[in-house]
């Protein structure tokens, strides 16, 4: 007896141990496996069942694989002996369909015979024993159910046709036929009937032309023609000759094939005979018929087609075309009148093919498919096609010569084409094939990436996008990360972020980190979002919203709705039932599934772009369960031993347990969203311990690649500053405990690194430099407000609001002044270092220039700082600030390279390029950065050799020094102000088109160009005009976020009388002035208004300080106006976020800023007053008040300055959107335009607007904001005038500009017919109105509407008009008039 292994036994043990059991010989298990109602192997049929019907056939691949086992000795048991039934099988019927009970049809009727079983024992079929017999090697066993058929009679067994004769065509001998030579000439098959609908059978088409043959036989030859002539009587022409066709293309046809047949008569004899047994053997009962037809009385098997070329619908029954269709819209024609030439084209002869295995049935079709492919339609001119990509996202061209082994081919439309459309693209992506989906959805994510890149944008309308979006890639992409393979849900994920996240905008916005003014983030959302108002009203219909509704209005949202942050942490692999247990157990994708490397950074920047898409959004993704948790447990990990193996990243599968970047980045952008957000990380998450690992890491001591290990400590650096921003007290610890580190790392840059040695080598030293020194700025900033703080704690003095609505008073924080004492000489040192290398190399990178514009940064804040401090000396503080300047700053403002970067200016200017904002590619529900323009080029501020990363921190530091010591030498500064260089940059702004202002990175040079004027108001210039006329193009590209800058621009530029001497000087040049004869129009109010522009120039440069005071304070709310101000001095316990949210103009002002306060003051007239107010006001809310008279008066000053010696900052505007503004003047009060200096500004601006033909550049198709159309807006300004005017001269100039002959005549007959009360108030003569407009603008065209000749001739009967009183209108009246009675009478004249 064998004994069982033991564990002290050895592998020597265990194989003497075999060696007995093998020595044995046979034995019998314990148990034995047999498999049940499945392939048989080697186990032998049961007697018992070979009465029970015909064995299942073994396929060859069975029999070969039953001889390989039994060869080999190998038993097949699966199934255990003794649970086997021993009851005798029954073959019955697999598939199962529900029977169909014909109408009418009862169970009533129905009474089964009660069964002893539990169920009804299966009918077997012993009658169908024996029936099939093997006719030779290769034929088919004939089925069940045609064996049953045949048993029936419904079906003709194969004996039957030998008894029938065959014609010489193959077809039956009828004895109608033989009986009627008339009815045999009609053939033996019919030349109509196709068999549609009958699934073209042979059977059923001869049996109805049988039918036929039967009928005509039973009528007499008169009987015939009267039939005859009966039915040609009711056919069209067009009917009998196609009816007619079909017989003369079958004759054709038949007499090509015989001929062909004989040619090939000898070659295909040997092969006809086993052809044709295969095809008996193979077919269906309903080819039988055809098929022993070809057999016994067709010459060759070319005389007809065969059964394995069978007539499709729509085909033919000329066989020298045959159609081949791909779709309903594509068909590709063959030529077969060679048929030779065609097995020519064929890689292997269809002989050939049927001795393949399963290609027994030859599809001739199919084979055409491996021919050369169809050349594609040719284009006509100019002509637009659908766009085919390749595999990797490329647009391939319409004739491109692809090879057929890219596998970009198909049977779709268009066969000729390679590539797929995103139609096709998408049916692939919901295809049940795993491959297909997989293949589908990568093609997409590459198609998404490069229209992000703005590839497509020249070549694609609308954009690709949109397109997708449209077609619902939302949804498919979102449910395709339901998969439960990875293949799958990893190219979803790559799709969904290619699709809602670009990865250019995140590079370009880490790139103009941390020079970027105050470190600002933007939001990016969607048109809907940035809406206040529909914001709040979506708010308010989410819940009842459906989820695809929600996608049309707002992606981003959407996804949030759909818990697809949540869902990206789902475990693939389980079923789609355990989604909810999932979310209850919290098992995520990022935890459970553990996806590879790229799926990680693809899942991060999903998260990303949430977070930036709103605050709302930001606190979802914070408050997930155990989302922040996982991802810093797994991709930002505190303890990095595991990287001390000495494996490099890039070798490894997986990036659990290595630090990422794009990790700790998504937290940084997290943090810049707000206060309690970063509190949440650092209280809640301890980022800060993580941050400070990353910071103090030494990539030579880990196995990350030096590139990736600085650029993990570039974002820790930036997550530090982000903390620094807020003031939190841990990341203000950490300053004190790493002091010495980041000393020693200054002393390291100041000793070892260059900008002009090796600066490929240094690129990563830069920008860790440069950061490292932007989270220092940020620590000054702490400091600077310890001493605020402790002396107003000290007197319980609160410093913010509170949530009470309390001033609390804030604990002052740990970091003192006095702490970072060494920071500022290291720094300057640097910064003395660097300087003097660029001024000996003439070249510096983009990073080596970013690092010297946060030496500029810190130097800024320290030296701004310094003055708040306790330990603050004037005398020590204004030698550090000579010292800095006229020894370090200066030389490089004078220097070669310093004038090379200058003169670059203009080809990296946002403002002067002519670049298409690339959010013009982006869906109204989604929305971009849009640092791609239009076209794939990146924003000109951002190239890699801008200078402005340098530029934009020293003139801050320029504008901060001479501020805080206006003594300074300024020589080399007004040099640099007075430079050719600048001059034509400056005239280059004024004079763009501003196309990029509204894009987010053009901030930065709209802030550069800001500190230059306030360097030129601080030292002067010789220029002034130009930089007068540069602070005015400024205001309309001032970022939300910058508000401080619009009351920098007003005060020390714009209304600071330095910069309008020229106005100054215009009283001793009197007589140039054009404008001197000009009557102004009268007023029916006392005081009448004045044209002179000589007295309007002098009163406004009389009233500058009022029209600053009143312009800053209408321009500007107090409340945006104050955070800007935090924002820029950077004081951390009053900032809230760096995060800038999107709204619907990311711009302060437009254009028309000067007139903007008008507008806000006709928006607040027209909100229905409220009780409280109006007892307040103690008038009526018709009237002006005071106030509202002196904003409106200092508007329109600003305009007419701006109109009349500044007009070349107004190219960009419209002359309709200007007298739209001036027009609501008249409708903002009942009285305001009565005021005598609002009257005399209104009619300059007006006569500026109109003249230069400006009359004539009026759109009335234009919209006009407040109003519903611009007759909705000349409808409101006529009851005002109506109601209120009292014939004022000045509103009646405004009405009049609409009844021009190019408008619409609209206008004029709402003017003279429902609002004729108003043409009793034109007082206006036709001299005053042509020193504005010309008269022939009213005269010509003449007059062609007969409604409104009717309203002149009633006008003039009725007295509303005559040359007394209206005299302008009388005479358009009567011109009009006269011309059309002319003409009638011309007419009739003529014909008579």
């Amino acid at each position: 007896m064998l004994k069982r292994p033991t564990a002290g036994e050895s592998d020597d043990d265990l194989l003497q141990q075999e060696q007995e059991l093998m020595a044995r010989g046979e034995f019998q298990p314990s148990a034995k496996l047999i498999s049940v109602n499945k392939r048989k192997t080697e186990e032998p049929v049961s007697p018992k069942s070979s009465d029970t019907g015909a064995a299942t056939p073994r396929s060859k691949f069975a029999q070969d694989r039953a001889a390989k086992k039994k060869k080999e000795g190998i038993v097949d048991n699966t199934v255990l002996t003794e649970v086997v039934s021993q009851k005798e099988k029954v073959p019955v019927l697999g598939r199962i369909v529900e029977r169909v009970v014909p109408a009418g049809h009862s169970l009533q009727e129905w009474h089964p015979t009660p069964s002893p079983h539990g169920f009804p024992k299966a009918q077997r079929l012993q009658n169908l024993k024996g029936t099939v017999s093997n006719s030779g090697p290769g034929t088919k066993k004939k089925s069940i159910y045609l064996q049953n058929l045949e048993k029936k009679g419904l079906i003709v067994k194969e004996e039957c046709f030998k008894s029938v004769p065959i014609s010489s065509e193959g077809s039956p001998v009828t004895a109608h036929a033989s009986q009627d030579p008339r009815l045999s000439a009609l053939g033996k098959q019919s030349c109509v009937i196709t068999g549609d609908g009958i699934q073209q059978n042979k059977s059923e088409m001869d049996k109805i032309h049988q039918q036929n043959i039967g009928k005509l036989a039973s009528m007499t030859h008169e009987e015939r023609m009267k039939e005859k002539q009966e039915l040609f009587s009711n056919l069209t022409s067009e009917q009998i000759t196609l009816l007619q066709s079909f017989r003369q293309r079958k004759e054709m046809a038949q007499k090509d094939s015989a001929s062909r047949a004989s040619d090939k008569k000898s070659s295909d004899q040997s092969n006809l005979a086993v052809d044709n047994e295969k095809k008996t053997a193979q077919s269906t009962p309903m080819e039988c018929e055809d098929l022993q037809r070809s057999e016994e009385g067709r010459p060759s098997s070319s005389d007809a087609p065969s059964s394995s070329e069978p007539m499709h619908e729509g085909d033919s029954v000329d066989v020298k075309t045959r159609s081949v269709k791909f779709s309903s819209d594509v068909e590709m024609k063959e030529v077969a009148d060679n048929e030779e030439n065609l097995e020519l084209e064929l890689p292997i002869p269809p002989s050939e093919a049927r001795k393949w295995l399963h290609m027994d049935k030859v599809d001739m079709e199919k084979l055409q498919w491996m021919t050369n492919m169809p050349k594609p339609k040719p284009l006509k001119d100019s002509e637009g096609f659908v766009a085919r990509f390749n595999f990797e996202g490329d647009i391939l061209p319409y004739d491109a010569d692809v090879s057929y082994r890219e596998g970009l081919h198909h049977h779709g439309e268009e066969p000729g084409r390679a590539g797929y459309t995103l139609d096709e693209l998408f049916i692939l992506i919901r295809s049940q094939v795993l491959q297909q989906r997989h293949l589908g959805l990568r093609t997409l994510a590459n198609i998404l990436r490069n229209a992000k890149e703005g590839l497509y944008d020249t070549c694609v309308n609308p954009s690709v996008v949109q397109l997708t979006v449209e077609a619902g890639a939302v949804l498919l992409l979102r449910f395709a990360l339901d998969d439960s393979s990875h293949l799958v849900y990893s190219e979803a994920v790559r799709g969904l972020y290619y699709l809602i996240a670009s990865e250019p905008d995140e590079q370009c916005l880490a790139l103009a980190q941390p020079w970027l003014p105050a470190g600002l983030e933007p939001g990016i959302s969607s048109d809907i979002h940035a809406s206040e108002k529909i914001r709040q009203e979506l708010d308010q219909e989410e819940a009842e919203l459906k989820d695809f509704e929600i996608i049309k209005l707002d992606i981003i949202r959407a996804l949030v709705r759909m818990d697809t942050h949540i869902r990206l942490r789902y475990d693939g692999d389980v079923g789609c039932s355990d989604v909810c247990l999932l979310s209850a157990t919290g098992w995520y994708l990022l935890e459970i599934i553990k996806p590879g490397p790229e799926t990680v950074i693809n899942i991060m920047g999903i998260f990303l772009r949430m977070v930036r898409h709103s605050l709302t959004a930001a606190w979802t993704l914070i408050r997930t369960p155990r989302l922040i948790s996982t991802i810093m447990t797994n991709f930002l990990p505190h303890n990095l031993s595991p990287l001390l193996t000495g494996e490099t990243v890039d070798s490894m599968t997986s990036v659990y347990g290595i630090p990422l970047r794009h990790a700790l980045r998504l937290l940084t952008i997290l943090a810049t969203k707000g206060r309690q957000l970063a509190a949440v990380l650092v209280n809640t998450h301890n980022i800060m311990s993580h941050v400070l690992t990353y910071v103090s890491l030494e990539p030579s001591e880990v196995s990350i690649p030096l590139q990736e290990a600085l650029a993990l400590s570039q974002e820790a650096y930036r997550m530090w500053a982000v903390l620094l921003t807020y003031g939190l007290s841990k990341s203000q610890e950490a300053v004190a405990s790493f002091y010495p580190l980041l000393v020693k790392q200054l002393v390291f840059y100041r000793d070892k690194v260059s900008v002009n040695e090796e600066t490929d080598k240094n690129k990563f030293n830069y920008d860790v430099g440069a950061h490292m020194i932007a989270a220092l700025t940020a620590a000054v900033n702490v400091a600077a407000t310890h001493s605020l703080l402790e002396n107003r704690m000290k007197l319980n003095q609160g410093t913010v609001i509170g949530a009470d609505g309390k001033a609390e008073v804030l604990v002052p924080p740990e970091l003192t002044w006095d702490d970072l004492k060494d920071l500022p000489q290291l720094v300057e040192t640097c910064l003395t270092k660097w300087l003097a290398q660029l001024t000996r190399s003439n070249e510096a990178t983009f990073s080596a220039l970013r690092l010297i514009g946060s030496c500029c940064n810190f130097l800024e804040a320290y030296y701004c700082k310094w003055k708040d401090q306790t330990s603050y000396s004037g005398d020590v503080h204004n030698k550090k600030i000579q010292h800095l300047h006229n020894n370090i700053i200066s030389p490089i403002l004078i220097s070669p390279y310093f004038k090379t970067l200058i003169a670059s200016l203009p080809s990296h200017s946002s403002l002067i390029s002519d670049l298409v904002p690339g959010t013009e590619r982006d869906p109204n529900n989604l929305g971009s950065a849009g640092c791609v323009t239009f076209g794939g080029e990146v924003v000109p501020v951002l190239r890699p050799s801008s200078p402005h990363p340098m530029l934009l921190p020293i003139t801050n530091l320029l504008v901060s020094l001479h501020t805080l010591h206006p003594a300074l030498n300024a020589h080399a500064l007004c040099e640099l102000l007075d430079s050719d260089e600048i001059s034509v940059y400056l005239k280059k702004v004024c004079q763009s088109s501003h196309q990029l202002s509204s894009q987010w990175l053009t901030r930065i040079e709209t802030y550069f160009i800001c500190n230059l004027l306030q360097l030129a108001a601080l030292k002067g210039c010789s220029r002034r005009q130009l930089y007068h006329e540069t602070a005015m193009c400024m205001m309309a590209c001032v970022h939300k976020g910058d508000e401080h800058i619009i009351k920098e621009l007003l005060t020390n530029v714009i209304c600071a009388k330095e910069f309008i001497s020229d106005l100054t000087e215009m009283s001793t040049h009197v007589g140039d002035l054009s404008l001197n004869n000009y009557e102004p129009l009268k007023s029916p109010a006392i005081t009448q208004p004045v044209l002179s522009p000589l007295q309007l120039t002098e009163s406004i440069c009389q009233s500058l300080k009022s029209i600053e005071r009143e312009l800053i304070r209408s321009l500007v709310s107090k409340r945006e106006y104050d955070a800007s101000v935090v924002l820029k001095n950077g004081i951390p316990f009053i900032i809230n976020g760096v995060t800038i949210s999107q709204t619907e103009s990311p711009l302060v002002l437009d254009s028309y800023w000067s007139l903007n306060p008008i507008k806000y003051v006709f928006k607040v007239s027209q909100r229905p007053p409220q009780p409280q107010e109006q007892k307040a006001a103690g008038h009526s809310s018709d009237l002006s008040t005071p106030e509202d008279i002196l904003t409106v008066t200092r508007c329109l000053q600003m305009a007419y300055l701006t109109l009349k010696h500044r007009k070349t900052t107004i190219h960009t505007t419209t002359t309709t959107t200007w007298m739209y503004h001036l027009s609501l003047v008249f409708l903002v009060a009942c009285d305001m335009f009565l005021d005598a200096c609002i009257s005399s500004n209104l009619q300059g601006c007006v006569v500026e607007l109109l003249g230069s033909e400006g009359y004539s550049k009026l759109d009335p198709s234009s919209t006009i904001e407040g109003f519903t159309s611009f007759t909705d807006w000349y409808r409101n300004m006529l009851e005002q005038f109506i109601s209120v005017s009292y014939g004022d001269s000045t509103f009646a100039l405004f009405l009049l500009i609409p009844l021009q002959q190019y408008w619409s005549v609209d206008f004029r007959m709402l003017l003279w017919g429902d609002k004729s009360d108003a043409l009793q108030f034109f007082r206006l003569t036709v001299e005053q109105v042509d020193q504005f407009i010309p008269l022939q603008q009213f005269m010509e065209p003449a007059e062609q509407d007969e409604g409104m000749i009717i309203k002149y001739r009633s006008a003039i009967g009725s007295g509303a008009v005559s040359a007394a009183r209206t005299p302008f209108l009388h005479r358009v009246a009567t011109h009009h008039t006269s011309l059309y009675l002319q003409r009638q009478a011309d007419k009739q004249r003529n014909s008579a």
